[in-house]
């Protein structure tokens, strides 16, 4: 055990020569006093507080609340499981309209060219009672939309009844700061251990590593768990600092702010474990930067949008991105509905993408088992 903390030690040490270990601590270092100074207690015209910001007007007489309702609404329908099922009733709806479309088509066309034909009542009565289906199912997407409404407003008003405005704001400003130290930290933090291992692997270094009497279990992972704890102690100090700033600044202490902290640091185990696969495959430090980047932005961001189909209602009727929307779900993790938990954490919605969750423990496993496998057996 001593040798693997040793390489934990090693991996600290090595990273205080990063440049982009110093921009992450930067980046989140000047991120927290704005985190603590910018919003500001307000008092309304009723004697009511609110949350707003150093530079609204005096005048103001509501503040971040306003956005927590909006974020609170979503995190809900997702908790109880609406904004499936609208997407369920939603495809199927589509499905009939595609039949009806293509009935409707097939009529005109008889009915224009042969209308002796003796398909053809049977196709007119088949576009009767499609039609009345199509308005049947109409109404009731509408109705449940309706429901849906008002159902969110209710469970609102029944589990926030005893929150004022500035709790609300406070909770939304939180909401926001979790998000922002989801998204920018971990762009960041591909970078800071995107060289961790191809660094490791080189001649020279690997070569003084392993002329010493120590596991190779004890070298990669002793490396990954480093990068890991490194990271998750930058984080853990700029959430207290954050949260003891805001709640000087505004008396209100939400411990439910440090609910974002478990999905993020996932996240960050996830990511480091595909860099890591990359980095030990291609023992390119730029490599694993560019393919770690490029599926962090660019393929995880078209996996959450495929994953968000019901907010696009032209590409929902597209089969063919429909079957991939469910494709990608059961084999890509996404980090975008990771960050949206972790988000709806800190507003006491318990939002759990078990899907992506289950796949990034499998990806997690599978990268780290495999590379792991290829470093123990490789002849450095």
């Amino acid at each position: 055990m001593s040798a693997f903390l040793a390489i934990v030690h090693d991996t600290w040490r090595q990273s205080k020569h990063q440049w982009v270990m110093l921009l992450l601590i930067g980046a989140v270092g000047l991120y927290v006093p704005f985190a603590i100074i910018f919003p500001q207690v307000r008092e309304a015209p009723d004697g009511s507080k609110f949350l707003g910001t150093i530079f609204q007007k005096d005048s103001a007489q509501s503040g971040m609340e306003m956005g927590w309702q909006g974020l609170y609404a979503d995190a809900l329908r997702q908790e109880m499981g609406y904004d499936d099922e609208i997407e369920k009733r939603s495809e199927e709806l589509n499905k009939l309209l595609d039949r009806f479309g293509e009935v409707d088509y097939r009529v005109k066309s008889l009915e224009s060219n042969d209308p002796a034909n003796p398909e053809l009542p049977a196709l007119v009565s088949e576009r009767r009672e499609l039609e009345q289906e199509r308005d049947r199912r109409n109404r009731d997407l509408i109705q449940l939309r309706q429901y849906v409404r008002e159902e969110v407003d209710r469970l609102t008003t029944e589990r926030t009844a005893n929150i004022d405005k500035l709790q609300k704001g406070a909770e939304f400003w939180l909401s926001s700061t979790a998000q922002f130290l989801f998204m920018v930290s971990l762009i960041i933090y591909l970078f800071v251990c995107a060289g961790y291992v191809p660094n490791m692997i080189e001649a020279g270094s690997i070569d003084l590593v392993l002329s010493k009497p120590i596991r190779r279990w004890h070298i990669y992972f002793g490396k990954y768990v480093g990068g890991l704890l490194l990271y998750s102690l930058i984080l853990l100090i700029a959430y207290v600092l954050i949260f003891t700033g805001v709640g000087l600044r505004t008396g209100v202490w939400h411990w439910k702010f440090f609910g974002a902290l478990p999905m993020t640091l996932f996240s960050a185990a996830l990511l480091f474990s595909i860099i890591a696969w990359v980095g030990l495959w291609t023992r390119s430090t730029l490599m694993s930067a560019i393919l770690g980047l490029v599926y962090y932005v660019i393929v995880d961001s078209a996996i959450g949008y495929l994953g968000d189909l019901g907010g696009t209602p032209f590409l929902a009727d597209v089969p063919a991105i429909q079957t991939m929307a469910e494709v990608t779900k059961l084999i890509f993790p996404s980090f975008v509905w990771l960050r949206e938990s972790a988000e709806a954490a800190v507003l006491s919605v318990y939002v759990f993408p078990w899907k992506h969750v289950v796949v990034g423990v499998i990806w997690l496993i599978i990268c780290l088992g495999t590379s792991y496998n290829r470093f123990r057996i490789n002849d450095y």
